[in-house]
């Protein structure tokens, strides 16, 4: 019993600070990563969205290429109304603008003091523009703004020429006061060029140096990555050790953050002090204890445990034989005629339950050929239906539970058709424009209909939306993707087999190798591709077959 008593408990805390280690490190880690990840995305906001500013430029100069007389350089006209230098506004990020043809002519909104290497920047990103091509330069330091901006370009095309580009300076002030708002306290936060160099660092005094950081660890492996890297470990740097992370973010550079390890898992050195304290505490209660009680109750009560074990498993035809006449031999006949009365207990539940579901399922067969009845040609339609949508689902490896709700669904997809006129439902040729919309709302009717009952809310899906079609245009809420929910992708492609397979008052029943190919060139347009490659496994496997056909090739 002693043994009982220290054991599990030493176990259990070194267990339990694990545990508390990894959370705590792993929250850390998520912590330094999301700070990164964020500024990653707000750089690569501010580019898409200057982008988007600039493409409208683009196009404003091609529709006034089209509204000027014929000859006229819609560049050089841009240069005389001035109208260009409206997209350069205090609070934007774009600081210079140019417009310029093929000859290098036409508007400009461009400061009065530019460095020469930003200037040359945006010579450069004008010749990749004049190319067709669209390009996003360097980080570079603007001297006359103190603060660090790139140069972006995109061509005008007029058809397949390129007549000439609008290149912008945008301006990375915002993504600054981001790296010094999330460098506060004892993180780190800087972004870095693949060579090494620091372009923007939270620190002021470190961010006027921009110094090379290329011995980093976490720099140098991002710099040797051929794809973009995002990388969160420990690392040395000069004497003190650091966690950090690095994520990509364009143009080609990398965001980092970091901490000292020993400042970042402070908390995690503190809760393992506080757990070996109270460890020790109860260690010193416990084994006392244990040496008192060990010799009287250790072997009934172990043997009362392991038959507890037992029953918790489902063996229910467990006993205890004790011949001690004390409180645990009580316990043991207590324990005795409980394990009895449980055994008989789920004996009963297991037959009724088994019975509900029996009379459940033939139920809502009942009713599901009964809405089949409707129409001679569909009889058996919705056995079919669900036979084939289980096939499909077990190629899917779908759980018990849903294949269980999946054959329901499929049994009452067409429930919705009791509400539907006989004249319509009954009509041997092919239905008018209304009578169709009369006809497309039978899936919305189904779903009315058993919502009412709350145990079958979990089969609806399959009924409401059994004609949504995978690209979108289907009915009856016209969803697409994976917005259309998984039990109704598989109905649909249950559906429209049994309606190919089947004689119809319209068409002859079809051969199933034609079905098969007919049904895989809908992948990605009518049905979901995955659930169209279930569906032909499950043919090939035998897990979907038709009655009184030749089977052609699959």
């Amino acid at each position: 019993m002693a043994l009982v008593a220290l054991v599990p408990l030493v176990v259990s805390h070194l267990i339990l600070i694990n545990i508390n280690r990894e959370t705590l490190e792993t929250l850390e880690k998520k912590y330094l990563t999301r700070s990164a990840v964020q500024i990653s995305n707000d750089l690569d906001n501010l580019l898409v969205s200057n982008r988007q500013q600039m493409t409208k430029i683009a196009g404003s100069i091609l529709m006034m290429r089209k509204a000027l007389p014929v000859g006229t350089d819609p560049f050089t006209y841009a240069a005389q109304s001035g109208w260009i230098a409206d997209s350069i506004t205090p609070d934007g990020d774009l600081i210079a603008i140019r417009a310029l043809n093929a000859q290098g002519q036409g508007a400009e909104a461009v400061p009065a003091q530019l460095d020469t290497a930003v200037i040359r920047e945006m010579e450069m990103a004008q010749k990749v523009a004049l190319a067709g091509n669209e390009s996003t330069g360097r980080v570079l330091h603007l001297a006359a703004r103190n603060e660090p901006v790139i140069g972006r370009a995109v061509p005008v095309r007029a058809g397949d020429t390129t007549i000439g580009t609008v290149v912008g300076l945008v301006t990375l002030r915002r993504i600054v006061g981001r790296i010094r708002e999330e460098g506060k306290g004892d993180v780190t936060a800087f972004l870095v060029d693949r060579d090494g160099r620091v372009l923007i660092h939270s620190e002021p005094a470190i961010d006027v140096q921009h110094p090379n950081f290329a011995n980093l660890k976490l720099v140098k492996e991002f710099a040797n990555a051929r794809v973009p890297l995002r990388l969160t470990e420990s690392y040395d740097d000069n004497g003190v050790q650091l966690l950090g992370t690095v994520a990509p973010a364009p143009p080609n550079v990398g965001v980092i953050v970091q901490k000292p390890e020993k400042l970042a898992f402070a908390s995690v050195d503190q809760m393992v002090r506080a757990t070996a304290y109270w460890v020790a505490v109860a260690l010193a209660l416990a084994i006392p204890a244990a040496i008192v009680f060990a010799s009287g109750i250790a072997h009934p009560i172990r043997l009362l445990a392991e038959r507890t074990r037992e029953i918790a498993q489902g063996n229910y035809q467990q006993r205890v034989q004790l011949k001690t006449h004390n409180e645990i031999g009580e316990l043991a006949e207590n324990f005795n005629v409980m394990s009895e009365s449980i055994e008989h207990a789920v004996e009963q539940l297991k037959r009724a339950a088994h019975e509900n579901s029996l009379l459940f399922l033939n139920s809502v067969r009942m009713l599901a050929a009964a809405i089949d009845a409707k129409d001679p040609y569909t009889r058996g339609h919705s056995e079919r239906v669900a036979r084939y949508s289980i096939g499909i689902g077990k190629n899917l490896h779908l759980s018990e539970k849903e294949m269980r709700n999946l054959r329901i669904s499929a049994l009452l997809h067409d429930v919705g058709k009791i509400g539907i006129d006989d004249r319509i439902l009954r009509k041997p040729g092919a239905l008018s424009d209304d009578e169709f919309e009369v006809m497309k709302g039978h899936p919305a009717k189904g779903a009315a209909i058993m919502s009412g009952v709350a145990q079958l809310i979990d089969i609806i899906p399959g009924m409401k939306y059994h004609h949504e079609k995978w690209s979108g245009g289907g009915y009856p809420d016209g969803l697409e993707g994976d917005q259309i929910p998984m039990q109704a992708r598989i109905v649909a492609i249950a559906d429209t087999f049994d309606a190919m397979t089947t004689n119809r008052p319209y068409q002859k029943a079809m051969e199933l190798g034609y079905v098969v190919e007919k049904i895989k060139s809908f992948a990605g347009t009518r049905f979901d591709p995955r659930v169209v490659d279930a569906f032909v496994n499950a043919v090939k496997r035998g897990d979907v077959q038709i009655e009184e056909q030749v089977r052609g090739a699959a």
